[in-house]
């Protein structure tokens, strides 16, 4: 715990040095001209940089924490169980950070757009900053942690919880999960949209189907 709370501080503070970038890079992709970035106390922009940098360092360390985390509980586990542990970690850095881009290339362009289309006259966008980093990084989390979904039912399966077969009979379920999370994460009134969103999630369902059929579990 020591090392993990330690390599996590170092690499916020090399994150903390690359906050106004990040800030600059999301303004100018996301937001238009007329959207301005305020903070309305004197703390409030400094601890809005702490937290982004936090959670930035907490993914750039999370090489180090799961292995801190496997090296802890390998002792626990059967030979079988490592393999699969030490071949999936991997995976799951890959995965979140697929499922972080989707969010950087769809789901934050068209949720920003919905919600500056209730810009008017009498009507001008003025975000807080400490809301606008706070509403980017629990975008990419949400995501991120989405596409986690594979390896979630295949360590499920391993575990004897649930198989193909179960997983087929509750397709009609997950569809509706799927949906469920596009619409939270994209609240708009278009159905083409949370489709654009929700049809990634209900394939990466069934690729955990067949992954999960395929190795017998």
């Amino acid at each position: 715990m020591i090392w993990t709370i330690f390599w996590w501080f170092v690499a916020s503070c090399v994150c903390y040095y690359f906050v106004p970038s990040l800030l600059d890079f999301t303004r100018d992709q996301f937001l238009n001209e007329n959207v301005k970035l305020i903070f309305t106390r004197p703390t409030e922009a400094f601890i809005a940089y702490l937290k982004v940098a936090a959670v930035a360092g907490l993914f750039l360390s999370s090489p180090v924490t799961m292995y801190h985390i496997v090296m802890f509980v390998a002792p626990g586990l059967r030979p079988h169980e490592k393999k699969w542990i030490f071949r999936l970690i991997p995976v799951s850095l890959v995965l979140f950070i697929l499922g972080a881009t989707f969010a950087l290339l769809v789901v934050l362009p068209v949720t920003l757009h919905f919600f500056l289309s209730f810009q008017t006259e009498a009507l001008d966008p003025l975000f807080q900053v400490g809301d606008f980093l706070g509403f980017i990084t629990g975008i990419l989390a949400l995501c991120g942690a989405s596409f986690q979904l594979p390896l979630v039912l295949f360590f499920a399966s391993l575990a004897g919880i649930v198989n193909s077969r179960q997983l087929r009979e509750g397709r009609r379920f997950a569809i509706f999960l799927s949906a469920l999370v596009a619409a939270v994460a994209t609240p708009t009134p278009d159905a083409f949209t949370m489709s654009v969103v929700a049809l990634p999630l209900w394939i990466l369902f069934e690729i955990s189907v067949i992954l999960i059929r395929i190795t017998g579990r």
